[in-house]
């Protein structure tokens, strides 16, 4: 017992210490240019704003990074906490905050497995987590849906946006074919010939002279199996939705490269991301499902 103690608060400070080093450059990657931002997420924003927002309600954002998630439901009229595992981004959260003097948003800093969920105890009317699930390990899952349950109010509302895997797609010889095609097309594009050319820009280049990697030390897709299991007692799961295969983390990828050739990138993502809509249309999400891939998924949940 005493060795997976260990284990587990090396595995937390190996999270905590890639996202305060490279939170500020994912967040910069994440985020796209304004034009590729709305090409690729105009509809998830749409789902999950129409899902959650409500001015008269309360809204828990867990995993806030810098707070720009926070920033939009508070302006809108809700009461919104924002929470994050390093203090570097709570520190640009509250830039945000002071900047559009807001009373109704606060931001805390915290580990979300130690944060004690009791002393909120269905304080909230609605959950938004922000793609930190997959940072925790498997043995702490249970536990996180736990607190969710815990704050959220009767009839409360989640919505995840987390990478999934499944076991149960089929992998069709159409399926294997897309991604072996992806595979090649995209190591070319976002390798090969950034390295031939000289087209990675300088901040990547010195990102990745201080150690930088795109994945953190143990980030990994969540099993839709576990989500499941452990959201049995106190949520409904209403939908699961893949929104993105290959064309988010190129455009993301593609955010490493110069100025000058990210018009054209912009381009090649924007049609990625046609292909995604027309491949999620025949066929499911999970027919895609491969170890450590991060395919984008939302999950709606409704509390019991």
């Amino acid at each position: 017992m005493k060795s997976e103690e260990v284990s587990l608060t090396k595995w937390h400070e190996d999270e905590k210490v890639w996202w305060d080093k490279y939170g500020r450059y994912m967040s910069y990657q994440w985020k796209l240019t304004p034009s590729l931002n709305k090409i690729l997420r105009a509809d998830l924003e749409s789902d999950y704003v129409e899902f959650l927002l409500n001015p008269t309600e309360s809204l828990l954002d867990l995993g806030c990074g810098s707070g720009w998630l926070s920033l939009y439901f508070a302006e809108r009229g809700m009461k919104v906490l924002g929470i994050d595992i390093s203090q570097e981004q709570i520190d640009a959260s509250n830039s945000l905050r002071d900047q559009g003097r807001l009373e109704n948003l606060e931001f805390e800093c915290c580990d979300l497995v130690n944060w004690n969920s009791v002393k909120h105890q269905e304080r909230f009317d609605n959950v938004f987590v922000n793609a930190f699930l997959h940072h925790l390990p498997e043995v702490e899952l249970e536990m996180m849906f736990h607190k969710i349950a815990t704050v959220l109010k009767p009839g409360g509302k989640v919505y995840m946006y987390e990478p999934l895997r499944s076991s149960s797609g089929t992998r069709c010889i159409g399926v294997r074919m897309v991604d072996a095609i992806s595979s090649r097309m995209m190591h070319l594009l976002l390798n090969l010939l950034p390295g031939w050319f000289d087209l990675f820009s300088d901040e990547y280049k010195t990102e990745l002279k201080n150690g930088y990697q795109m994945s953190s030390p143990h980030e990994d897709p969540i099993d839709i199996e576990l989500i499941k299991k452990f959201c049995s007692d106190s949520f409904e799961v209403i939908e699961m939705k893949g929104w993105h295969l290959f064309s988010l983390g190129f455009a993301m990828q593609s955010m490493a490269l110069k100025e000058s050739v990210r018009g054209t990138y912009a381009g090649l993502a924007a049609l990625w991301f046609r292909i995604d809509t027309i491949l999620l249309r025949m066929f499911d999400w999970q027919d895609f499902s491969q170890p450590h891939r991060f395919i984008l998924c939302s999950v709606k949940l409704l509390r019991k």
